[in-house]
Formats: structure tokens, sequence, C-alpha cells
């Protein structure tokens, strides 16, 4: 080794090398994350409308219209309440399809669901009739969210113990809340028509590790290689040095605050005993502010042939800011209670997550800064997201006038292309049969309902994504449960 001067020569073509680990670290900041199937959408609200496998567009009758269909608070008269309760427990499995030499996989796979081991997502609704025309209502929800942990390590644990696919992220969250406040308004004794303007609060926060020794450590180590071993072929030195690299981690956060809005329309066709409903949920561009921070292992002997603090010169911690579009929704649906004291339902929604094609993020404190910085101001990660589609069909009789029992089965589709599965969208196209069941007692009506989430099996072989190691086979499937406590305070305006 002939010291720091000397290695200052291959700095420039190591920081080139950098950004695009940096680059990744903050995108995920705008990668929202979810175990969920349709990538981080969340449909399984309300738990009347689960039990009926999400089929709910045409009956829209309790308080979760305010979700699935505004317009159905205009024929609930006088003054309701609901609380809602969502508990997702997730068996996400990852098995890779190459690993690094030497490194110890566990044998059930990785889990995505470390901790917490259960998702707790709540909601409330409330309508008050305001006169035999117009009813208000106010909802708040959540339609995108949940998260995914893959973190099976401290950063201090041997290299070839932890997960092998931490360079393309290890543990992310999202929630994105709805306040909509709603008016609902009768065309004629059968027909309603609703708006709800939103504000759309965002949060996100994202961990995984940098300085791949697969990627931007053996950029370094390739540039670095004829300076720290020259009687070395340049491939072993590389691959050396990229191991000496300290570990690096890197933990980011971002809230946004924007407006939304969603639309709805309901007809009731009596004689038949048949509704039909439309529903439009608005995309959201979030433009999020937050922070990124980096740190890094102790320092290793490497680190004495380097310039002082290059690391930390070269991935300051600072202000960060990105956009995140949430996709709009369109719905429609039918339901018909002709039969038996039977409503038989079904609902065909599309999400245009194309508008999640790519995520650019800003680094304002690099602009017009030292050439000592790895990572640009500005850089765009595409993720090429397809639009997705999703199937309900339910089924609720009721039993006795205080009793009524539900079925039901959803067919929710991926939007993520195979280039973009791995720690942060291990999604796959999904199946859902539900059951529930509601019982009254006086002006209270509780309400369960039990989801088993089945998630197709998918396998990818991407090469772009060999270093990353997130090629593989995904294995997974979900338990959700849900209860909700609904008041009706009386049917007069």
């Amino acid at each position: 080794m002939n010291g720091q001067p000397n290695c200052l020569a291959c700095l420039r073509v190591y920081r080139a090398g950098c950004r695009r680990v940096a680059i990744l670290s903050a995108l995920s900041t705008a990668a929202a994350i979810s175990c969920f199937g349709a990538a981080f959408s969340v449909s399984e609200l309300g738990a009347r409308a689960t039990g009926m496998g999400t089929a709910f567009i045409a009956t829209a009758d309790d308080g979760t219209a305010l979700f699935y269909n505004p317009a159905g608070i205009a024929f609930q008269p006088g003054r309701r309440m609901e609380m809602d309760g969502l508990v997702v427990v997730g068996l996400f499995r990852f098995f890779p399809s190459s690993t690094p030499e030497g490194q110890v996989v566990p044998v059930n796979g990785y889990s995505g669901s470390i901790k917490p081991h259960f998702i707790p997502i709540p909601s409330m609704y409330a309508t008050q009739q305001i006169n035999p025309k117009m009813t208000f209502g106010f909802g708040l929800f959540t339609p995108f969210g949940l998260a995914a942990n893959f973190t099976n390590f401290n950063d201090g644990d041997p290299e070839l113990t932890k997960f092998v696919g931490r360079f393309a992220g290890t543990r992310a969250q999202l929630q994105e809340y709805w306040f909509q406040p709603t008016l609902a308004y009768k065309i004629t004794p059968n027909s309603a028509i609703a708006v709800g303007p939103a504000l759309v609060h965002t949060h996100l926060a994202i961990e995984q590790s940098i300085l791949n020794p697969s990627g931007d450590g053996l950029t370094f180590g390739n540039a670095a290689a004829s300076t720290f071993f020259p009687n070395l072929p340049e491939g072993q030195a590389a691959a050396i040095l990229a191991r000496l690299l300290p570990a690096g981690r890197s933990r980011i956060a971002g809230t946004a605050n924007k407006p939304g809005f969603s639309l709805g329309w309901l007809y009731k066709h009596p004689k038949s005993r048949t509704r039909l409903g439309l529903m439009f949920r608005s995309a959201v561009t979030n433009h999020l502010s937050g922070k990124a921070s980096f740190a890094f292992n102790p320092p290793t002997p490497i680190e004495t042939y380097l310039p002082p603090n290059f690391l930390g010169n070269a991935f300051p911690n600072q202000n960060i800011t990105g956009s995140l579009t949430t996709p709009a929704t369109y719905g429609i649906g039918i339901a018909n209670s002709s039969f038996h004291n039977t409503t038989l339902a079904v609902d065909l929604r599309l999400q245009d997550y194309h508008r999640f094609s790519s995520v650019p993020v800003n680094f304002p404190i690099n602009s017009g800064q030292s050439s000592d910085i790895a990572i640009p101001p500005e850089q765009r990660l595409y993720f090429d997201f397809h639009n997705a589609i999703a199937v309900a069909v339910g089924a609720e009789k009721l039993m006795s006038p205080t009793m009524t029992v539900r079925l039901g089965f959803m067919f929710d589709e991926s939007p993520v292309p195979d280039k973009s599965v791995g720690p942060l969208f291990p999604d796959t196209n999904r199946v859902s049969f539900t059951f529930g069941a509601s019982q009254k007692r006086g002006n209270k009506e509780y309400t369960f309902f039990y989801d088993a989430m089945k998630f197709m099996d998918r396998a990818t072989n991407v090469p772009a994504n060999d270093t990353l190691y997130t090629n593989g086979d995904y294995r997974n499937f979900a338990h959700l449960f849900g209860m909700s406590l609904r008041f009706n305070f009386g049917d007069r305006w």
C-alpha cells in the first residue's frame, strides 16, 4: 500500500460509482412499501365490506361508504358513527436464487415481517343527515400503507449472516391518511351523488444498507486496485478492497400534506332490488420533505489510507425532497338483494399505477457543493409499474332481524414488474377468501371478519438485479382480522 496521497486519483471514479447506491437509498423515501398486493394499496377497510370480499361499491350503506362510494351516505338517515380496526399478520418469505459465497440463508428463507409481527390499521366514519336530500359525512382512513421489514441483523453482525438483499432495502413504512369531509345529495329518491375533498397526510420511512461489495464497493475497488495492491490481478484486488470498506446504513424519513378528493354516484332500482354504483378517488402527488442520514460501522484498516472523513464527506446527512404519486382508483359495482334475504354484489376496480413509473429525488445541499459529495443534486429512479385491476364478489344473508353473515372473494392484480420486485415491493397477484358476521344490539352493531390472503408464488430472474441479490422465489401469505362498532343515533334528520 502506497498511502493516502497516491489514492486520491481514484476518488472521483469511486464517487461516480457511489451515486447509484446513494440515489437508491434516498429514492426509497418515495418508494412506498407494502406487503399487500397491488403494490401498496389497502382495499380491506371496513369489517362489513371486507366480509363481502370488498364488493361494496353498490351496497355502501354503512360509514365505510365514505371510502367505497361516498354517495351511499345519502341513503343513511339520522346520525351514525363507526369505528373500524384491521390487523394484518403477514407470512412473507424470500428464497434467493444466488448469494455471495459463504452467505448463510435461513432454512425458511428470509422473513419480511420480522417486527412488528402484526400491523394495526384503524379508521373511523361519521354521517349526519342535514335534510331529506342532503347528508354530511367525515371519514378518516388509510387507502395506501403498511410495511415490510427484512432486517434480520444488527449493524455489527457478521456480513454473511445478514439479509442478502439488504442493499435494495431492509425496512420501510408508508402511511397515507385521508381526512375526508363529504357532502352527498339525493338527485331523486333513488339516486344520489357525492363529493369529498380531502386533506392527505403521507409519511414514509426507509432503512437500507449501502456500499454493496458487489456494486459500489466494487467500483471503488476497481478504481483503487493498482494503488493498494499493485502486484495482484485487478479483479482480485478489487474484491478485497470492496470487502474492506466499512458497512454503511441509510435511514430516511419524509412527510407531505396535499389535497385529494373522492366522487360517488349510486342508483337504486326498487322493483328489481338492484343497486348500481360508481366511485372515483383521485391520484395524489406528494411532494415530500424529509431528512437523510448515513452511518458507517467502526473504522476498518483501509480508512488509514483514505482522506480524513472520506465517507462522511461523500455521504453527508442532509434534508431532501422528493415526489411520489399514489394512483387514482376507479370503481363500478352492482348488487342485488331479491333472492331470499341475500344480497349478491360484484365490484370491478382499476388503479392507474402507471403514474408510478419513475420517482425523482432532490438533494438541495449538494447543488454547487464540493465534488467530495457522492450524491448528485437530483436523480430519478424508474419502477415502470403498470395499471392493476381488482375483482371482488360477495354475498350477505340476513339470518334474523339482528344477525347477518357474509362470504366473499377477491382477485387483486399486482402492478409490479419483475425488475422492481424485491424487499421494497415483495409483490405478486393475490386471491382472498373472506367471511364475517354482524350482530345488532339496540342502537349498536358489532361486526367482525377474517380474510385469508394467498399471494401467488413468484420467481424473478432479472440480470440487472444480480448484484442486489433480489432474484429468487417470493412466497407470501397473510391473515387479516377486523372488527367494527357502529352506532345509530336515530333515523330522524
